[in-house]
Order: C-alpha cells, then sequence, then structure tokens
C-alpha cells in the first residue's frame, strides 16, 4: 500500500527583525486591547508567497526557483491599520507597495509556476496580520510609519499544535544592497 507524501505546510515571506516585531506587537496591543487574539511577536511576517502542503520535491523546486531571485533591498513604511470582516483579521500595511517587494513578489510567482504551483488570482496586498478572530467592526486608520529594513526573504514552515501556530524560518535569501 503507498502512502502519500510527506508535505509541510510552506510559504515565503519577509520576517522582521526582533525590535520591528516588538514595535508591531505594542501597535497591536494598543489597538486592540482584548477584541481579538493578538497574533504572538515571533510570528509576525509579512507573506510574499503562500505554497500550502508542499512536498520534499517540490520544496527542493521551490528553493531552487529562490536561488536564482535577483531582488533588491529596500525599506518598507508600515502605516495604514485595516481590518478585514470575513476572516475578522486587523492587519498593519504600507500605503503603498515599494517596487522592489512587488518584484520581488512577481519574480517567484513567476519562477515557482515550473514547480508546479498556481499563483494567487487576487491582487497581491502587502501586509501583516495583527490579530484574528476580531469582535465586531474595527475602523481603518492611519499609524506613525514604522520603517522597517528589508533585506533577505525567508522559506518558512507552519507547524499547527493545539495551542496555535510555530512558525519555522527553514532558509532566507539576502536581496541585494
Amino acid at each position: 500500500m503507498n502512502r502519500p507524501p510527506e508535505t509541510q505546510r510552506l510559504f515565503f515571506a519577509l520576517w522582521p527583525g526582533a525590535e520591528i516585531r516588538e514595535q508591531v506587537t505594542q501597535i497591536a496591543q494598543r489597538m486592540l486591547g482584548k477584541r481579538g487574539k493578538c497574533v504572538r511577536s515571533e510570528n509576525l511576517h509579512l507573506t510574499l508567497v503562500f505554497l500550502g502542503s508542499t512536498t520534499e520535491q517540490q520544496r527542493a523546486c521551490a528553493e531552487a526557483v529562490a536561488d536564482t531571485i535577483e531582488g533588491m533591498a529596500f525599506a518598507l513604511r508600515l502605516e495604514q491599520i485595516g481590518y478585514w470582516s470575513r476572516p475578522r483579521v486587523v492587519w498593519l500595511a504600507p500605503r503603498e507597495i515599494p517596487q522592489p517587494l512587488i518584484e520581488l513578489v512577481q519574480q517567484l510567482n513567476q519562477g515557482l509556476t515550473a514547480c508546479g504551483y498556481q499563483p494567487e488570482a487576487r491582487p497581491y496586498r502587502a501586509h501583516i496580520t495583527l490579530a484574528r478572530k476580531v469582535a465586531g467592526y474595527f475602523p481603518a486608520r492611519e499609524v506613525a510609519p514604522l520603517a522597517c529594513p528589508v533585506e533577505h526573504f525567508c522559506l518558512v514552515r507552519s507547524v499547527s499544535y493545539p495551542g496555535g501556530v510555530e512558525y519555522q524560518v527553514l532558509r532566507s535569501w539576502p536581496l541585494a544592497q
């Protein structure tokens, strides 16, 4: 009897440094109080491309694609808080997506098609999820800009457990200075 291949739940992401993650956590706690479940500081990230359940062979292909990326380092200005009512999520995002970020996502999506990945049909929305299961309406607002230097991108594994989820950075790639 053949077993299905083992898979890992993977995604490419920007992974801010500890200081930025702590500042983002403070923004979330000030804004939300007890209205939702804040994302733990160590899990804060900005997803570039979500791969989903990935076999070892698909992972190797995705890593080979990431090896070919020629992106530029950039600064990301996080300055806008928003709310998606259907998933009840509050997020932090740039008002405008920097061109190097758009190009990084495009390069990943284009390269990953060779690995059997189908890019999202929806337009890319750069954001960091601050909280889930937020009770009631949460109005959009601007916050003092938080400058987040982006010098690399990562391949991340999502591991679910009874108390929530843990993200593990598996590998990272530098962006040109």
